[in-house]
């Protein structure tokens, strides 16, 4: 194993945030995850919705979902009987197109 030698200095603060980004990465590191913040980019969208769209059951959505809100990427408000999902931080989205742009 090769082991390398920092000469920088991570901050505490520093560190932090590159740990809270780790964090959202390893989140939305997944297929359809993807696809979930690929289709919510327009607007909230019902959980049968983005049931349908990815063509997936409603309790592997569901478990996707509930992820990404524990771990603040979307934010959800009940309608009725339905909930509606959004992004939360709209920052993700740019993080999306800059990984999708670079594979092109």
């Amino acid at each position: 194993m090769i082991e390398e030698t920092f000469t920088h200095t991570i901050s505490d603060s520093d560190s932090e945030v590159f740990r809270q980004a780790a964090d959202i990465l390893k989140t939305v590191a997944h297929p359809v995850r993807l696809g979930i913040i690929d289709f919510l980019e327009t607007g909230e969208k019902a959980v049968t919705q983005i049931c349908t769209r990815l063509n997936a059951p409603q309790p592997c959505i569901s478990q996707h979902l509930s992820l990404m809100k524990a771990k603040g990427i979307l934010a959800s408000r009940r309608n009725g009987s339905s909930v509606l999902y959004s992004i939360a931080h709209k920052n993700v989205i740019k993080v999306i197109h800059c990984i999708r742009d670079h594979h092109r």
